[in-house]
This record gives structure tokens, sequence and C-alpha cells, in this order.
């Protein structure tokens, strides 16, 4: 049994809470704030910087893939994606329809739960699905490749999903930007392959220094109406940019075995507690008095945090209903 990385381990946790971060901006009121102030503009750079979260699972599973050509093996990895599924969306389900207010039929939520709306966040499942099931014919494709041609493969990505968006012109054919997950499975097959390194300073320093750009953008975009401000969305190129940063930050660290172990047993919950975590957010943020921009350290100390402490512990307790311990963590082995 090989050693467990707990550099990767380190990018779910972290993932995770930019995860619960961005969630906390669609519930807070921050879209219907005047963005002008410094406290607009540091909540544009947080936001900026959680729209990471994506991309840095995305790139995980291209990391951990890389090298997988079996497609039998790929369709036996979603077991326990599609068991957790199912299992979250039988706790989310009630949970929404009696106390959250959203009461459906039971034909209505039948056809949410078969179309992955069984749970709020259930795209990425679908997404995973994709991913997964097209990662060994990827794999063939990549390890064929020679070296100067997966670095153009890359190229060829970043021109068709993340440079469209990199600025209000849009420079290159936009037909293709939904397609980003691509974009984000090559990029970490490459850093499995080629094993960068950088220092872990400049790789947090460049996410940082770019989402701060950012946040400039929009603030200096628009007289105050988000809806006229340059924004970006996942696959974006100056988001690409920031997930490339964090995770060559991150994925060679080597904390000492307690640090380990404490984000071995959170890096076990994060796929349960992503599942989950919509029971939380979707009343907690709107229940704080906290809705003032100026305000929002203290959403994110006494709001995010503990969103993000209790639903890991959530997905731990989603993965000890399937009788099998730790059962989300073997959906992408460290390897």
């Amino acid at each position: 049994m090989r050693q467990r990385q707990s550099g990767l381990d380190l990018i779910r946790v972290t993932g995770f809470f930019l995860v619960v971060l961005f969630h906390g901006f669609l519930y807070n009121g921050y879209y219907g704030q005047p963005q002008v102030g410094a406290a607009m503009w540091a909540a544009g750079a947080a936001r900026s910087l959680s729209m990471a979260c994506n991309g840095l699972f995305m790139t995980l599973t291209g990391y951990l893939h890389y090298g997988k050509k079996s497609l039998s093996g790929a369709i036996r990895s979603l077991g326990p994606v599609l068991l957790g599924y199912a299992l979250a969306a039988a706790i989310s389900i009630p949970v929404r329809h009696f106390l959250l207010g959203q009461q459906e039929s039971l034909s209505t939520w039948v056809t949410r739960f078969f179309g992955f709306r069984g749970v709020y966040y259930g795209w990425y499942v679908e997404m995973y699905i994709g991913l997964a099931l097209l990662s060994p014919f990827l794999n063939r494709l990549l390890e064929a490749l020679p070296d100067r041609e997966v670095f153009l493969l890359a190229l060829v990505l970043l021109f068709l999903t993340a440079l469209p968006g990199a600025t209000p012109i849009v420079l290159a054919p936009a037909y293709w930007v939904s397609a980003y997950p691509l974009l984000y499975y090559v990029l970490g097959t490459a850093i499995r392959r080629f094993q960068p390194k950088i220092p872990p300073w400049a790789g947090l320093t460049g996410a940082l220094a770019i989402a701060m750009i950012l946040g400039t953008c929009t603030v200096l975009s628009t007289d105050g109406d988000l809806e006229d401000a340059v924004i970006w969305q996942f696959g974006d190129l100056w988001v690409v940019g920031m997930v490339l940063c964090l995770f060559l930050a991150l994925y060679r660290l080597r904390p000492g075995k307690a640090l380990s172990k404490i984000l071995a047993f959170g890096a076990g919950g994060c796929f349960g507690g992503y599942l989950l975590s919509n029971l939380l957010d979707a009343w907690c943020y709107q229940a704080c008095p906290w809705h003032d921009p100026k305000d929002y350290w203290k959403q994110v100390l006494f709001v995010t945090l503990p969103i993000w402490l209790c639903s890991m512990a959530a997905g731990q307790g989603l993965g000890a209903l399937c009788r099998q311990k730790n059962i989300f963590e073997k959906v992408e082995k460290n390897s």
C-alpha cells in the first residue's frame, strides 16, 4: 500500500473551504451590494480566490487518474460516488422539503434525484462521472504524446476554454468554454507527469496577487452595479492561474504526522460534506447578522469556518452510513 500524500489532502480541505466561502457570496447579499469602497474590494478579492475551488478538485482528479487505462476500473470507481450521492440525496430531499421550504411533488423529487438534483450541488457528480469515464482514453492519448506535445495540448485547451473569458473583449472562439474540466484534467496529469516544483510561498503569493488584481478590476470596472462589472467564471484564464499557483504550492507539502492525520480525516469528509453543505449554507448565511461588507470577515470566522468543519464531519458520517470506513477517500486514492 502506497503512502498517503498529505499535500493532496491539504488540497482537498483547502478546496472545500473555498467551496464554502464561494457559497457564502451567493447568500450574503454580495451580488446586490454597490461595488465601491475598500470593503467591497476585499470581498471581491476573496470571492475571486474562492473561485479556484472547482479547478483544484478537477486538477486533483487528473493528477490522481493519470496512468489509469482500464475502463472497467473507471466504472467501478464510480460506485462509491453514486452511492454517496444516493445517501446524500436521501438526507437532503426530506430536509429541503420539510425544513427549508422547498416543497415539491413526489414525482418532481424523483425526477430531481435521477437528474442529479437530489442534492443542491449535484452538478459536480455529473461532471465527475464524465471525467472518470473519459479518463482511460485521455490517459492513453496523453502517455503516447511526447512532452512537447503535452505542453502544446495544454496551450490549445487554454486557448479554447480559458482565454475567451479572460478579458471583456473576446480574444478567442468561445464555443468550447464549457469544456474547462478537460483543461483542468490535462493540467493535473501534466503536473503528475512532470512534478514541477515551486516554493510554497511563491504559489500562495501568486494566487493572492491574482485574486487582489481581479478584485481591483471588478471594483474599477463599474460605477457600483455588479452586473456592469468585469467578472470571471471557473474556467477563465485568471482563475486557472490561481488554481495552478495553489496546487503547485500545496501538492508537495509534507506536514508532520499529527497534522497529516487531521488532514486525512478532513479530506475523507470533503466529498460527502460537499454534497450536504447546502443544508447548512442555504440558511446559515442568510440568518447571520453580518451582511454589511465591512462585517464579511466576521461571517468568514463565525459562519464559513463552522460550516466547513461541520460539513466535513457530516461527510465522514455519510461514509459511516455506507458501512465502510472512509468510503469517500477511496473515490480518488492517493497514489
